[in-house]
């Protein structure tokens, strides 16, 4: 899968968790988004793992904190 369609769809998992109106784009992170919390993290790992079809890993997971990290960790994963 090509990166801007994981971003796309990265950013459709963002929405569902942190509601339509959030503001998130490719530079967004829990320092800018209001609603990211660690309790709403792992929501959004468990949609993520879910819409990915993959299992992130616990020590990455924690580092991970914004949306172009993620995109990257799932880029990486998908060429595995």
């Amino acid at each position: 899968m090509e990166k801007t369609a994981i971003l796309d769809k990265t950013l459709e998992v963002f929405k569902q968790v942190f509601g339509e109106s959030s503001e998130v784009n490719e530079y967004a992170s829990s320092d800018t988004i209001d609603k990211w919390d660690s309790l709403n993290h792992i929501l959004l790992i468990q949609e993520l793992e879910k819409a990915f079809g993959l299992k992130f890993d616990l020590f990455e997971i924690i580092e991970l904190r914004d949306v172009k990290g993620l995109v990257d960790y799932i880029f990486s994963k998908e060429k595995q």
